[in-house]
């Protein structure tokens, strides 16, 4: 392989690299909120495949999310007569990031991120509820977990996603530089071409 050969799959390489991290920063939303939902509807999905026969398809989905929730079913709600495979507080998080990522969408040009002290301001009754549940001095409701969840939910995406926003704004920028610079290259290098033959 000649050294030009090899230069010019380099290139291309570089170039298809590029368009790939470009279209990612162009699309990491979509691709976020698909995963957050999908994440936040399994669970849900879980007792309806209980209740029409098919455990063995709810079997997974039970077992994967008891690494991540306590599944404690006097705090769990129940659909079709079955358990939901998550608890009331983690439904209202993960349905809360997926509902708040798609709100987003709507203003991800003007939405400021909010600051730390609003993340934790937001953050603090889901702390106080849970806190004060596992140590015994009360019993949380299920209206408090899940408005302490949806909370701490607003608090995730408002904190996290414009920042998100903003770094891949950033990548985007420097893909559709790259990319300009190779199509003005390519035809700087035409030009040479014609020039030299004419």
């Amino acid at each position: 392989m000649t050294i030009a050969g090899s230069s010019v799959r380099q290139v291309r390489f570089e170039r298809a690299v590029d368009r790939a991290v470009g279209r990612v920063a162009q699309h990491w939303l979509a691709v976020v909120n698909v995963l957050a939902g999908l994440y936040a509807g399994l669970p849900l999905l879980a007792p309806w495949l209980v209740a029409n026969g098919h455990s063995t398809l709810a079997a997974p989905i039970y077992f994967v999310y008891q690494f991540v929730c306590h599944q404690r079913p006097e705090r769990s709600f129940f659909l079709f007569g079955h358990q939901v495979a998550y608890c009331q507080r983690d439904l209202a998080i993960y349905t809360g990031v997926f509902v708040l990522g798609l709100v987003f969408a709507l203003v991800r040009r003007r939405l400021r991120p909010l600051s730390w002290r609003g993340a934790i301001l937001l953050s603090f009754p889901m702390f106080v509820d849970g806190t004060t549940q596992l140590v015994g001095l009360r019993e949380s409701t299920w209206q408090l977990r899940l408005v302490t969840g949806v909370l701490f939910a607003l608090a995730v995406v408002w904190f996290v996603y414009p920042r998100l926003e903003q770094g891949f704004a950033e990548i985007r920028a420097v893909s559709t530089q790259r990319e300009r610079s190779y199509v003005f290259g390519k035809e700087q290098e035409t030009r040479g071409a014609t020039s030299s033959g004419g």
